[in-house]
């Protein structure tokens, strides 16, 4: 859905190609609408989260997130007073499900706080109600704020993005992510930085598909252009004749082998509709284990070979 964000409407609804027909209209996206939205943290609160398997409501009583594109969500770091600020991406479907309402910022409208107020006195069961999604002194409409009276729970998080990196290696560091595998199994996990978020979306995707002797699905693993340019590198020093003497030249390597076991380039929706075939080969009932998705039917693209 990002992907398609990302590309003109007339690209993307027939509709449109017959009525933006003004050249400043070319360009027009869809609707901000987004299919993730992010609950942004403190790296030191993981290792709790992943232990509780939830999280859960605060201090007033609700969970937050955040509707801002994915693209513009680094404007939620200097929110979160952390060396490394962390965001945790869940469907807008599941959050949804849990009783989803945007907050209502009454800092400046002294009517508004006075129509609650005598709701308060009046009728303190419906203030009770909306009390949760209401903020009288502060105001930071601008984040899209939402929020939930709900736990949520942590296994339904589909996406980590993380500023944290190791150093020396690169990888990165995400604390207790080892528990959160060992009980919901592997999630996504991302660099969180602007440029990188939105690259993913216009470089291709590569795939592999590992099986067992009856033919069953092992694993399956997926990865961006970028790091799959990256799969197998390494560094040799190599002697080179030059005009005056031979020096050690330090070349980069990439091992063509480990590449060729992926295939591709896909993009987002090949690969959903790869993951849907191979969930229906297994025997998987796809409605049921993927509750929150998008898309219903690819149509004939279901039975097609991937």
């Amino acid at each position: 859905m990002y992907q398609q964000y990302y590309r003109p409407l007339v690209d993307t609804y027939r509709p449109a190609r017959t009525r933006l027909t003004d050249p400043g209209r070319y360009e027009d996206r869809p609707a901000t609408w987004v299919p993730l939205v992010f609950h942004c943290t403190k790296e030191k609160n993981l290792e709790e989260i992943f232990e509780s398997g939830e999280l859960k409501p605060g201090k007033n009583g609700t969970v937050s997130f955040t509707e801002i594109h994915v693209g513009e969500l680094d404007r939620m770091k200097y929110r979160i007073h952390d060396e490394h600020p962390v965001a945790l991406g869940f469907p807008r479907r599941y959050i949804e499900s849990l009783g989803l309402a945007p907050v209502w910022y009454v800092k400046h409208n002294p009517e508004v706080r006075d129509a609650l107020n005598k709701l308060k006195s009046c009728d303190s069961q419906s203030f009770a109600s909306l009390s949760p999604f209401v903020e009288e002194d502060d105001d930071v409409s601008s984040f899209q704020e939402v929020r939930i009276t709900n736990p949520v729970s942590i296994e339904e998080a589909v996406w980590i993005l993380t500023t944290n990196r190791n150093p020396h290696t690169g990888d990165l560091v995400v604390p207790g992510i080892e528990g959160f595998f060992a009980k919901h199994g592997r999630i996504s996990r991302s660099y969180w930085h602007r440029f990188h978020q939105l690259e993913v979306f216009s470089e291709g995707q590569f795939t592999k598909t590992s099986r067992n002797t009856d033919g069953g699905v092992d694993d399956f693993h997926w990865m961006g252009e970028e790091y799959r340019r990256k799969l197998g590198h390494q560094e040799k020093k190599l002697g080179v004749t030059l005009p005056v003497r031979e020096e050690k030249i330090i070349f980069e390597f990439t091992s063509r082998e480990k590449q060729a076991a992926f295939e591709g380039p896909w993009r987002f929706i090949d690969i959903a509709r790869i993951i849907l075939n191979i969930l229906r080969e297994e025997g998987e009932n796809t409605d049921k284990v993927l509750p929150h998705r998008l898309i219903n039917s690819f149509g004939e693209a279901d039975q097609s070979e991937t």
